[in-house]
């Protein structure tokens, strides 16, 4: 029976990050008895705060790397929970998942990405809280620089939201060249419950495939079809490098099992 350590002197059993077998007494081996994985890279210890009865608030320490690469960067990376010195993880790779997260694909607390999704997230595409994006933006609080942002506060070319500023913007609140809501400012609004002008109603038939049928009311799910397909757009174009990958790594296998077929 273990002894109560209610100072956390004792540190926590050790365990292999990459497949989870427990390291307790592997003291005269340099690798995993389990899936052969060196220790230096996998041994790790539940966080302190769980040896405390913490863990269902912190959750499980993770630490994985593959040991396939993609551009240079391993295919997948992860990284959760504080290591047995306390600090938080920090995953780097094309798929990168943690604390902090950075990769083509990252989800994690801060997120940096092409497609990111996080509390906190930045890059091309990205889901989060705060969501600051470049092409599509999706968040409570939503930026896209060059393309559409839907949230409940959205700045964007294309805006749509409980408030919205862009170029072309819809929402409660609305500010931009073309705005139209409840409450709609700026060069041509268009406001719930009032008679447009002819050129503001010209200019949005114009650019209904942006804003939706001419009406009053702000057609928000217009922009949400953009931001979805602009997202969709992306996302394929970074799962690419993975697919050449994958048959590139396939292609050296097949050549390989026929050359041992031929040596035999």
């Amino acid at each position: 029976m273990t002894a109560p350590d209610p100072l956390g002197t004792v540190l926590p059993p050790p365990y292999c990050s990459a497949c989870g077998y427990d390291l307790t007494g592997a003291t005269n081996s340099s690798s995993c008895p389990e899936c052969g994985r060196p220790l230096v890279e996998v041994l790790t210890r539940t966080s302190r705060g769980m040896a405390r009865g913490l863990g269902s608030r912190h959750g499980v320490t993770r630490r994985y790397t593959s040991e396939t690469k993609v551009l240079g960067m391993p295919l997948l990376a992860i990284a959760l929970g504080p290591d047995e010195h306390g600090r938080i993880g920090r995953a780097r790779g094309y798929i990168a998942i943690g604390d902090i997260a950075t990769g083509v694909f990252a989800f994690g607390g801060f997120a940096r990405g092409l497609v990111a999704f996080g509390g906190f997230s930045i890059g091309g595409v990205t889901f989060g809280g705060l969501s600051i994006g470049t092409f599509a933006a999706f968040g409570g609080g939503a930026v896209a620089w060059l393309g559409s942002a839907v949230g409940g506060f959205a700045v964007g070319l294309l805006a749509h939201g409980g408030g919205a500023v862009g170029v072309i913007a819809q929402g409660g609140f609305a500010a931009g060249w073309l705005a139209r809501g409840a409450k709609a400012v700026g060069p041509h609004p268009w406001q719930l419950g009032a008679t447009p002008s002819d050129a503001t109603r010209a200019l949005f038939d114009q650019y209904a495939l942006f804003t939706g049928p001419a009406g009053g009311g702000p057609q928000n799910h217009y922009g949400l079809a953009w931001s979805v397909a602009i997202a969709i757009v992306v996302a394929a174009i970074a799962l690419i490098p993975v697919a050449l990958a994958r048959r590139t790594s396939t292609s050296i296998q097949e050549q390989l099992a026929r050359a041992e077929e031929k040596r035999r």
